[in-house]
């Protein structure tokens, strides 16, 4: 079971991170955010590209095509450069957005062509991901944008939602079409749907208690939230192996 972990893995991971890199580049450029939030902000894009780092190492030993690997590597490394050269900067000061687009621009490619390998499930996969990973990396840069805690999680949550929605729509017209060709059915999915839905509702649980609460976001509940969502996503990749 273990050796199947990093293809399960790498298509949740690396959409997330693309996904988290694409939120907080549209909140650099249109949030009302003071020069220090900015900064911290930016240098938390590291924390992103170090999750795609990491789906691309999986993604080698998922045995991805090699030109998609290629890609990856150089998205990876555009993205990395730019953020450990705005390391150098002194004080509150950032790079212009300008500077992380080329990076972004292949990193999109990258996702759009695992989403051609995936399905259309990994548009949602990519919405839930990114969402509760940009959150995270923004809470823990103490943003004061605090419309993003209200935003973020009803995403997240709605995008999460309707992946599970999706593959239990394309697991009923599967079984509908075994049945008809006299061949087994798909009763072995029932476990990992239930995982599936109980990793949903616990992560959206965490993630809204904050919010229902009134209380300050601290990023060790989304953190958790997060490991949720992200183990949903990873069983969903399963589910979609075996559609």
């Amino acid at each position: 079971m273990t050796e199947l972990l990093p293809a399960r893995l790498f298509a949740p991971l690396a959409l997330t991170a693309i996904a988290a890199l694409g939120l907080l580049l549209w909140v650099l450029r249109n949030g009302d955010l003071c020069p220090g939030q900015r900064r911290r902000i930016s240098d938390g894009l590291l924390s992103a590209w170090a999750v795609f780092g990491l789906a691309l190492m999986l993604g080698v030993e998922a045995a991805v095509p090699v030109p998609l690997l290629w890609l990856g590597g150089l998205a990876l490394a555009a993205g990395l450069g730019t953020v450990l050269y705005q390391a150098r900067l002194q004080g509150k000061r950032s790079l212009p957005l300008s500077w992380h687009t080329p990076a972004l621009v292949l990193a999109v490619l990258y996702g759009v062509w695992i989403m051609t390998i995936t399905g259309p499930a990994a548009l949602l996969v990519a919405g839930a991901g990114g969402c509760v990973f940009a959150h995270l990396i923004m809470v823990r840069a103490k943003h004061r944008l605090q419309a993003f805690n209200t935003l973020l999680p009803l995403a997240g949550i709605v995008f999460a939602v309707a992946c599970l929605l999706l593959l239990l729509v394309q697991a009923l017209f599967a079984q509908s079409s075994l049945a008809r060709n006299g061949q087994p059915d798909m009763s072995h999915l029932i476990v990992p749907f239930t995982q599936m839905s109980a990793a949903i509702l616990l992560g959206a649980i965490i993630w809204l208690l904050p919010l229902l609460r009134k209380e300050q976001t601290r990023p060790p509940v989304i953190a958790v939230a997060a490991l949720l969502i992200l183990g949903a996503l990873t069983t969903g990749q399963g589910i979609i192996w075996q559609l």
